[in-house]
């Protein structure tokens, strides 16, 4: 693991971590082989963003990787892109950025 990696899903855990709210049934749904952006295999990666694939304005969303997450998405939020962490299952599970009470 590289150290952009590394510093990648060190930001995504403390914001992972951070989140005060949970939403137990909110899971991804459909499958996520590869990043959207640089095709990297999500099969082995701990968290997922859904969220900006580009800097432009109104930018395309995909289901990202951390490091392109880390360019593109860094912050989550509602309406900035939502963080989804793997289960023991392989399910993505909201973490963080989901919708406002």
């Amino acid at each position: 693991m590289g150290r952009r990696h590394k510093l990648a899903i060190e930001h995504f855990k403390k914001i992972a971590e951070s989140e005060q709210r949970g939403w137990p049934d909110h899971q991804w749904h459909g499958d996520i082989k590869n990043c959207d952006v640089c095709s990297r295999p999500m099969e082995d990666e701990q968290f997922m963003i859904d969220g900006p694939a580009e800097a432009r304005p109104r930018p395309m969303w995909g289901n990202i990787c951390v490091i392109c997450a880390h360019k593109y998405s860094p912050q989550i939020g509602w309406g900035k892109a939502q963080l989804y962490e793997k289960d023991s299952d392989g399910t993505w599970r909201l973490v963080a950025g989901g919708p406002p009470e």
